[in-house]
């Protein structure tokens, strides 16, 4: 069962903080219930709801992707890191409830996804409570507790999406009624120990799709400052487009993917950052820089151990890939760590190895990936590419590290194709380019039961892509342990 963060105004960032370390081995949310009236205010309200914006936490499922493949180097792996990383690369976490202690302390797990989406959806159900109770006096005073409403709600739904991608199977039409999902938290509570019913994976959209569209209307249209770090309507509209991409709504993800892109419609120019920044830090800054327009919803980040590469983790299939494409002709995708062991680092992570940048801020929501789920929706609801799937795709070549001859030549290919799943593979392709070491792969694999193969330390561990279930990773030992109704 879940257990509740006190939410004292003045100690809420610490709290999260805690509750991302984990290092102490706390259990989730097992701080005594205290005095919540403490947020009262508007910008008490506004300021929490801050501290709750989604972290990268999904970003572990990188390396349970095809993009990574796994060195056992005596010597240089760092052997605690390799023994703690090694479950979610040899797919064990999709195989058997795992524990927190399992697990690297700082973060990168599912144990902490868990965790910390919980901590988020829960605490904005307190923010969206206050907010209910709050007498407005003024019209400004209504419309600043109509977007705390609505940014409540959107949160919420984030975090209810990624745990439901995470923990519970792909969405089918023609199972989600009966799938199981995962937890739900229907409306905050005081109380310091509270069990949660496991609902359907439909229940849970159903959920997310509510929230959202509410959160649609509430909202204000623009931001005043620091959009990319606040649930904007941007940002809503992008997560309702991958939403109902995932739902196979084609119609919908082409609707709110469209509204975005009349809003903002410039893709990260991947090809002109390349070419203008030789320096890989100074790349990997600009790579990663919230003022990019493309960046729609900016999250902390919990890649500092992929800064590091000392545990035997290395995204050689991804660099073999671009290089097969075309997308690293100069070798510019890695930075070698070490010539003894030959150990490469995406260069675009560079920025998050020095101590001082390694907290820094990751994309969660971009217009690059609003492209893609229009295109793909269009694909698939059209059974093949259309003029308008052909122009998405074109965009998002012209912006990848492509020369302007393999642009050419790729454009060429996909004026070529004749078939939806040719359609569907070249899309993926790009997007596996576009998005490497982001995070994006795991799901892109689960949602069309892509088949990945790993060697593991001792022996291949394969999810073949004819049982949904494999993609399924177990809830956390602790979550079972203390309401054994959800196993």
């Amino acid at each position: 069962m879940l257990h509740h963060h006190n939410i004292k105004r003045y100690l809420l960032a610490g709290l999260l903080l805690a509750s991302v370390a984990i290092a102490s081995c706390s259990k989730f949310l097992e701080e005594p219930v205290d005095n919540r009236t403490l947020i009262v205010t508007i910008p008490d309200m506004e300021k929490t709801l801050n501290q709750l914006l989604p972290y990268s936490d999904h970003h572990f499922t990188d390396l349970m992707s095809d993009d990574y493949i796994f060195r056992d180097l005596a010597g240089h792996n760092v052997e605690e890191a390799v023994e703690q990383l090694l479950p979610i690369f040899e797919f064990t976490i999709t195989r058997e409830s795992m524990s927190a202690t399992r697990f690297l302390s700082s973060g990168f797990n599912p144990v902490t996804a868990f965790r910390r989406y919980y901590n988020c959806i829960i605490n904005s159900l307190l923010v969206q409570k206050k907010a209910e109770e709050y007498k407005a006096t003024s019209d400004g005073e209504a419309k600043s507790i109509a977007a705390i409403k609505g940014k409540a709600k959107a949160i919420r739904a984030y975090c209810n999406y990624m745990l439901v991608n995470l923990f519970a199977k792909q969405y089918n039409p023609a199972t989600a009624d009966a799938d199981a999902g995962v937890p739900f938290v229907e409306q905050y509570s005081g109380e310091p120990v509270v069990p949660y019913t496991r609902v359907s994976v439909k229940r849970m959209y159903d959920a997310v799709e509510q929230d959202l569209l509410a959160a649609l209307d509430l909202v204000a249209d623009t931001e005043a400052s620091n959009a990319q770090f606040t649930f904007s309507k941007n940002a809503i509209l992008a997560l309702l487009a991958r939403v109902y991409l995932n739902k196979r709504d084609w119609d919908n993800s082409i609707k709110y993917a469209t509204l975005l892109l009349q809003r903002r419609n410039v893709p990260l120019n991947v090809g002109k950052l390349r070419t203008e920044i030789t320096d890989y830090a100074q790349y990997s800054s600009s790579y990663f820089n919230p003022a990019n327009p493309a960046y729609i919803l900016m999250g902390n980040n919990t890649y500092q151990l992929l800064a590091y590469f000392w545990m035997g983790m290395y995204p050689y299939p991804a660099r073999q890939v671009m290089m097969a494409n075309g997308a690293d002709d100069n070798n510019d995708y890695i930075i070698q760590t070490s010539a003894l062991f030959n150990d490469f680092v995406p260069q675009k992570l560079m920025e998050f190895l020095a101590q001082t940048t390694r907290n820094g801020n990751m994309p969660l929501l971009t217009v690059d990936e609003v492209f893609f789920n229009r295109a793909e929706a269009d694909i698939q609801k059209n059974n093949g590419l259309t003029a308008a799937s052909r122009a998405d795709l074109t965009v998002l070549i012209r912006n990848q590290n492509f020369s302007l001859s393999t642009q050419n030549n790729k454009i060429s290919q996909l004026n070529g194709i004749t078939t939806r799943q040719a359609a569907i593979d070249f899309l993926l392709l790009i997007k596996r380019i576009r998005f490497s070491s982001e995070g994006m792969r795991w799901f892109d694999i689960r949602r069309h039961s892509l088949p990945v193969e790993h060697t593991g330390r001792s022996g291949v561990y394969k999810i073949d892509g004819t049982k949904p279930e494999a993609y399924v990773i177990q809830l956390p030992t602790e979550e079972i342990t203390r309401n054994p109704g959800l196993n």
